[in-house]
């Protein structure tokens, strides 16, 4: 057996090396899987850790449990092989509340920030339709200010801006940042728009004074379906070539975009044409990326209905789309390989804080400000609220899967229980994509290739 990525240590030091016993064994079921020239490449969702098993150790991964032989002993000890009785769902959920005792937020370090809830599109699908709409005063943005810079203890912050459409609010993002500058408070931001209120001078100063790092922007089609989806309040000219123009210009001042596509059961062939266009465009400028998602039903002006059917073609062609844009080499999602996940977003965060308009503080940008848990005065005054953000939906329909250590649903999520066959099978051909990235790269250079673990505070 070879080691071709090294468990996370943390994990290592909780979850002991286990003494073989005279028992019957069986692949743990949280294993990703998948042949080279050389053997098997076994990937530890729990762990981490992707060995390389050879011929004579594969044997063991194939078929019903094998009753114990020294050879297995590596196997055993490394958390690939375990006796058949062994219950992994237990493990796994002591280890997660292990590592919330042991690793808990001394400090609140991102911020999601909604300057304003107003917006300049008329998205017929939004779920911020029955949401109040408001603007942060002065007095509210100056208090933000203070709060972040008591809450974050004067270690450097990422701030996310959010909406409605944030550059409808673009004044109090500048008088936010310059207030952290001022206390000597080192940031970082990431924004979710629309982009269309962008020109130039306005781009120079996302890059110079918001620190503005990435943008995720969405597109619903081609010009004419894009146009007609975003409904624009009086454009001042075409909006899909103007967002378009935007998103070169922030890919030309450093600042990476990733495009979002929102996926109907209307608009597969559209976004097909789409992806070839933004290829042609983008596919040579740096931090250019892309990823579909399916539109949320029930929610938004004119809200789209899905039946079982329904949503089982939808999840077919995000994983079709997805597959046509990692052909483009343009896919920007999926990039890194499962783990064994602690916190699941910056909802069940406790080192990330939402902001409203008005001064409230939430959990979560996909809910109302009606579920705050508190406000910049007072910071939670609601453990209870608190505490609904993180409490866990089980699902004995992920029991068995590969990926249970790395994907749970929180009760508030409109993700929750979103999960279908064809959404897995994607997931788990990428992965096996970057297992096989990985190899490759430590075969040439003996480095390992993933990514490091996500921010869960970021948008």
């Amino acid at each position: 057996m070879r080691t071709i990525k090294e468990a996370r240590k943390n994990i290592a030091l909780l979850w002991k090396r286990p003494k073989p016993t005279q028992a019957m064994y069986r692949p743990m079921k949280f294993l990703l899987k998948t042949r080279v020239e050389d053997g098997l490449l076994l990937y530890n969702v729990v762990t981490s850790e992707m060995v390389l098993a050879d011929n004579g150790e594969a044997k063991y991964f194939v078929g019903h449990a094998a009753e114990y032989n020294p050879a297995m002993d590596e196997l055993i000890a490394r958390h690939f092989l375990v006796p058949e009785g062994f219950d992994e769902n237990r493990s796994v959920q002591q280890l997660r509340a292990l590592l919330k005792k042991l690793e808990p937020s001394k400090r609140v370090n991102g911020f999601t920030i909604l300057p304003t809830t107003e917006c300049n599109a008329r998205c017929y699908y939004c779920f911020e339709s029955d949401h109040p709409r408001c603007t942060m005063t002065d007095q509210i943005a100056a208090d933000t200010v203070d709060y972040i810079a008591e809450k974050c203890k004067g270690e450097p912050v990422d701030i996310g801006w959010f909406g409605g459409e944030p550059l409808v609010g673009s004044k109090r993002i500048s008088q936010i940042c310059a207030g952290l500058k001022a206390k000597g408070i080192k940031y970082k931001s990431s924004m979710v728009s629309n982009a269309f209120l962008f020109e130039e001078g306005l781009i120079q100063i996302a890059k110079d004074e918001w620190k503005l790092r990435n943008i995720q922007i969405t597109l619903d089609g081609t010009e004419e379906i894009y146009n007609e989806t975003k409904a624009y309040v009086n454009p001042c000219d075409n909006p899909y070539r103007r967002v378009l123009r935007n998103i070169e210009w922030l890919l030309d001042n450093g600042i990476a975009v990733n495009v979002r596509l929102n996926v109907t059961d209307k608009n597969l062939s559209d976004l097909c044409v789409l992806i070839d266009e933004l290829s042609e465009r983008f596919s040579d400028k740096d931090g250019f990326s892309c990823y579909s998602h399916a539109v949320y039903d029930g929610v938004g002006f004119e809200p789209l209905q899905y039946d079982d059917c329904t949503r089982d073609m939808i999840d077919r062609q995000t994983a079709y789309l997805d597959a046509k844009l990692q052909e483009k080499k343009l896919l920007g999602s999926l990039r890194r390989l499962p783990y064994l996940r602690v916190i699941n977003c910056m909802a069940d965060n406790d080192a990330c804080r939402l902001i409203y308009p008005d001064g409230r503080i939430g959990k979560c940008e996909n809910r109302s400000s009606v579920d705050a848990i508190g406000d910049i005065y007072h910071d939670i005054t609601d453990p209870q609220k608190d505490a609904w953000y993180k409490t866990v939906v089980p699902n004995a329909n992920c029991d068995d899967c590969c990926l249970f250590p790395h994907c749970f649903d929180l009760e508030p999520c409109p993700e929750a229980g979103t999960c279908s066959k064809s959404k897995f099978d994607w997931k788990q051909k990428r992965y096996v994509s970057i297992m096989k990235e990985n190899y490759l790269r430590f075969l040439k250079d003996g480095t390992d290739s993933s990514e490091d673990q996500p921010n869960e505070c970021e948008s």
